[in-house]
């Protein structure tokens, strides 16, 4: 194994096998600030852990421009430090077919490990070769696994860039997200009246019989090409010879358009506030828009940061390929505070499960893009 390809090997491992699930990231940032303060880039860190009760804040760094590429302006690459669970106690194992995996009791963390290391690896690369370049900025964050806690905590009165490449697309290599959805998490509580069930059924007001039945005249899953509803948990009631009277449902609504996700919760509510108002219940709703869809249009022109993507991926004599993904990333928040971003391929497979694997090769050519966007000389 080369050098080269060795060190981004080495630093993958080091920093996928940081334990650093959502709001508890410490070890992967303290790591982070001393491999980049190595090679004399200062990372500093925000207050945002206050904010969304964590114990580590987002990561922010300015790297001044070089040579004839001082003044040119700069250019924004992002990726978060933490994983999804089960991510404690993690062992990664370098196989010998370049595949890179956890012992399989964890998720390997690739995403969006991979991402820190590749960006990492690719400016060191850069500024071991004294080759100019645009400045470059970068934000590590908190918290993206959970509704992009972090990122929406994080002051974007700092950032310099209008370009920005967000590394958390799953897939094949040159893919990028051209939408990601808006997220509306919800919650909705139906309060009834308790009764005995055996002696008095009659004067309760069932809680759980309200809920059911406005369940089961919304339509779950996907409710057309671009929007889904998902009731996740329900939980109500006490013992099962009273009649509950309470219960409480959790849900979220995904969609690619804006205005079709509000309309979704809006015709939620009115069915669950029709079938409690006929059974004399009350119901109360809470909801919080957890995401913005954006969309990217390839034949936009006005898409610059789409365009640079595409020339790096052809130098590299690789093709672009689009995907419409509901999950949405960091990137959701970069574009709502009015940055040109795009959420590019990582080399991550089988995420959030305890398959997940990269591939040595893919770290490599990863880097390599990187270095060459860093570079902006296509």
């Amino acid at each position: 194994m080369g050098t080269e390809k060795k060190r981004i090997v080495d630093t993958f491992v080091s920093l996928a096998g940081i334990d650093g699930v959502s709001y508890r990231e410490r070890k992967v940032a303290d790591y982070l600030i001393g491999l980049w303060s190595d090679i004399r880039v200062t990372l500093t860190e925000d207050d945002s852990a206050k904010k969304i009760g964590g114990d580590t804040g987002n990561l922010y760094g300015y790297i001044e421009g070089t040579g004839k590429r001082k003044a040119d302006t700069p250019i924004l690459f992002c990726g978060h430090m933490d994983t999804v669970e089960p991510g404690i106690n993690k062992k990664i194992i370098v196989h010998d077919d370049g595949r890179i995996t956890s012992d399989g009791t964890t998720v390997l963390g690739a995403d969006d490990r991979a991402a820190l290391s590749t960006i990492y690896e690719a400016y060191r690369e850069i500024k071991e070769s004294g080759a100019d370049h645009p400045p470059i900025e970068l934000l590590f964050t908190v918290a993206e696994e959970t509704y992009t806690v972090g990122a929406s905590a994080f002051d974007y009165s700092v950032i310099k860039s209008r370009n920005a490449f967000v590394p958390d697309c799953s897939g094949e290599f040159g893919k990028y997200s051209s939408q990601e959805p808006t997220l509306i998490y919800f919650e909705i509580e139906v309060n009834g009246r308790a009764a005995h069930a055996g002696f008095e059924p009659e004067n309760g007001i069932n809680a759980i019989a309200v809920a059911a039945s406005a369940i089961s005249k919304i339509k779950q899953g996907w409710v057309n090409d671009h929007t889904s509803l998902n009731f996740g948990t329900i939980n109500g009631g006490t013992v099962s010879n009273a009649v509950p009277a309470n219960v409480v449902i959790k849900g979220e609504i995904r969609s690619a358009i804006h205005e079709d996700a509000l309309l979704a919760f809006t015709y939620i509510r009115d069915i669950f506030t029709k079938e409690a108002d006929s059974a004399g219940a009350d119901v109360m709703f809470k909801s919080d828009v957890r995401l913005h869809a954006y969309r990217i249009i390839e034949s936009d022109q006005s898409y610059s940061t789409l365009s640079l993507y595409k020339k790096a991926l052809k130098k590299q004599g690789e093709e672009l390929h689009s995907k419409k993904s509901f999950g949405g990333s960091d990137n959701n928040v970069l574009v709502r505070n009015g940055i040109d971003g795009i959420c590019i391929f990582n080399p991550m497979h089988d995420i959030h499960t305890v398959s997940e694997y990269t591939t040595i090769p893919e770290l490599v050519k990863m880097t390599e893009l990187i270095k060459t966007l860093m570079l902006n000389n296509i």
